[in-house]
């Protein structure tokens, strides 16, 4: 009986360390199962949407360390903000004209890290009429008749007199 102990004994502290732990799940079967959960996602998107996400990909690429960190920072704010307030803040930028919005993007992206992180103090500051008194003085608005021309619908002619 003493040998039946003792054998028991041994075949469970050897297997101890495998009751333990379960098996980790291989590396490589969680990811494939992320990336068809991500195109099922993608495959169901209508062609604008994956255009935007497209664009908005090309422009994480074109980013500085600094600036992801930067926009990490900024998506950490957002989260902890009040869903009515980011409503807010989205309809207030998609009142923006695109021209006008890109048109301050290039300007922003034309700028040194430095003077970017003092606008931003500053903008910080100003009221909202400010801010917008500012970029126009500062040239941050597109110049009237510089913008993209509107494109005409296909077929449609201008000898219409």
């Amino acid at each position: 009986m003493k040998a039946l102990i003792t054998l028991l004994t041994l075949y469970l502290l050897g297997a101890l360390p495998l009751l333990a732990e379960p098996p980790p799940e291989p590396a490589a079967q969680n990811n494939r199962s992320g990336e068809t959960r991500m195109l099922r996602h993608l495959l169901q998107m209508q062609p604008e949407e994956l255009a935007a996400l497209r664009q908005t990909i090309e422009r994480i690429e074109r980013m500085s360390s600094e600036e992801k960190i930067q926009l990490r920072e900024r998506l950490g704010k957002l989260e902890k903000m009040a869903p009515e307030h980011i409503d807010a803040m989205r309809e207030r930028f998609q009142s923006i004209a695109p021209e006008t919005r890109e048109a301050m993007r290039q300007r922003w992206l034309e700028m040194t890290p430095e003077t970017r992180s003092e606008w931003r103090q500053k903008l910080r500051t100003m009221s909202r009429e400010e801010r917008a008194q500012v970029f126009e003085e500062q040239g941050f608005l597109p110049i009237p008749g510089k913008g993209p021309k509107p494109s005409r619908p296909a077929g449609s002619e201008s000898s219409e007199e």
